[in-house]
């Protein structure tokens, strides 16, 4: 019976252990999947800043062009319609690059959380595993004090 009692401590304790181990292995998963989401949306966020300044270029010298051919030349109201459009597409690429930081920021404070959460699942199987020990020792006492006490009885008793 004791011997069971032991093998079943045993098994629980090595059991919750294995379950933080495999919880903080899965978000350690997760997480690198976040980093690896967030290196991409940076990688995309990049890529869209710069289709965005290739795409304003191509306004500007529309609009340069179109001027030329109007005879108004570069100057005057001209140039500050050039100086506004050049400014407001240099603003759209800096959001789109923006906008890109902050998305893979927040993905890798979901991976930082993430692995905080697999180290406390981690910390809570070894709390179990101690408790089971614990609980299983108390147990294992607690027979043996029986035992204890039914033979003395029994000793009485002849």
């Amino acid at each position: 019976m004791e011997a069971l009692l032991i093998a079943s401590t045993a098994v629980q304790a090595v059991g919750a252990i294995s379950k933080g181990n495999a919880a903080k292995a899965a978000a350690g998963y997760n997480a690198a999947l976040m980093d690896q989401e967030a290196a991409a949306e940076r990688q995309q966020a990049s890529a869209r800043e710069e289709q965005g300044r290739r795409q304003a270029a191509q306004v500007l010298g529309t609009q340069r062009a179109a001027f030329a051919q109007s005879g108004g030349g570069m100057g005057g109201s001209a140039a500050d319609v050039m100086r506004q459009s050049a400014i407001n597409a240099e603003l759209d690429a800096l959001t789109m690059r923006y906008e890109g930081e902050l998305r893979a920021r927040g993905l890798e404070s979901q991976a930082a959380a993430e692995r905080f959460s697999g180290k406390q699942a981690q910390r809570a199987g070894y709390f179990e595993a101690a408790g089971t020990i614990l609980g299983g020792a108390a147990k294992y006492s607690d027979a043996r004090e029986t035992r204890r006490l039914r033979q003395s009885k029994i000793r009485e008793i002849y």
